[in-house]
């Protein structure tokens, strides 16, 4: 049996099935490329954490993962999966972003075994939070994206929502009075060409403007900025970029371009493509805010602490190949 028949047996990918799911994918793969500075290449997370970093010496209030482009239930998928799994049983994360595109090829729930819940039992079963949005592909064949909405394992109540993470009880809250027991309020977009917007943005601003969380988090499908295949999406930036501004969003994630690529950050946001999570590669150029580019099948960890989030990009081996801190002043 050739080694990637045996890999799909293992990991309870028929070989039918992955012939039927992969008329989506493209031939001829990538080769994994980098292009960026200030980054330690491939430094070992757990190691890294574990023997205390030059970044911190302290775990982190929150720690999440985030992945894009994943539910093509093929073998990368699963060897981010595994790789997620093997991370987590040294450094546990609390929950996963999933920023769209959570089944190919049209979003629908036949597949939501193969696209989700195999590749990612490890993880479920020890109790950790999936929260997604719809991407182009999810609201293809499924009720324009309801049908995952009302998946359980989605934590999706809604096409965009928020959800908060608060301090530890055992830590004095932060010092500044502007900010009570929330740490981090995440806030999920739907990007879609097709989203009611006038009714989403004026929920955002005000999502946005209410919030007392010390750190705002925003993730959806589409990137405002991107070097990749689709690019960036001017008409997006128009809407969002002035709202994360104005209300010092401090990180947007999506995927749709399929690689990963960390922008410098955009009138006080650092912008991250993270769309390397199965679904097949694609070219990368990149420009002058782009910090970091990878074309590579990867997920990102991010550590969160009172004045700063550090992100790590990692690849299917467990090494980290990017790395950025962002700061936040008290």
């Amino acid at each position: 049996m050739k080694r990637r028949q045996l890999l799909m047996t293992i990991f309870g990918i028929s070989l039918a099935d992955a012939t039927i799911r992969g008329t989506i994918l493209k031939s001829g793969l990538l080769a994994d490329t980098s292009v960026g500075n200030s980054i330690q290449p491939f430094a070992d997370l757990t190691n890294d954490l574990a023997s205390g970093s030059t970044e911190t010496v302290n775990e982190p209030l929150l720690r999440f993962a985030a992945i894009a482009d994943t539910g093509v239930g093929s073998f990368d998928q699963y060897a981010v999966a595994q790789a997620m799994a093997q991370i987590y049983e040294h450094s546990p994360f609390a929950l996963v972003l999933m920023a769209g595109d959570n089944i190919y090829p049209y979003g629908e729930m036949q597949y939501i075994q193969s696209a989700f819940e195999k590749p990612y039992a490890p993880l479920l079963s020890q109790g950790v939070k999936f929260h997604a949005v719809l991407g182009n592909h999810d609201i293809i064949k499924s009720n324009n994206g309801q049908d995952q909405i009302n998946y359980p394992l989605f934590n999706m109540p809604d096409r965009y929502y928020s959800f908060t993470k608060s301090f530890p009880t055992s830590l004095p809250q932060a010092t500044n009075s502007n900010h009570n027991s929330e740490l981090v309020e995440f806030f999920a977009l739907d990007t879609n060409d097709n989203a009611d917007w006038r009714s989403q943005l004026a929920w955002l601003d005000r999502q946005l403007g209410n919030s007392k969380a010390l750190w705002k988090i925003v993730f959806g499908h589409h990137p405002l900025y991107s070097s990749g295949l689709h690019g960036s999406d001017q008409q997006l930036a128009s809407m969002l970029a002035p709202l994360f501004a104005k209300h010092q969003v401090k990180l947007y994630l999506c995927g749709h371009d399929h690689g990963y690529e960390r922008f410098v950050p955009i009138n006080g946001t650092t912008y991250i493509v993270n769309g390397g999570g199965g679904a097949p590669l694609y070219q990368f150029g990149s420009s002058g805010q782009t910090a970091f580019v990878s074309q590579r099948f990867s997920f990102m960890i991010c550590d969160v602490y009172q004045d700063k989030i550090i992100t790590k990009a990692i690849a299917t081996d467990g090494k980290v190949f990017d790395r950025s801190i962002i700061t936040h002043t008290i």
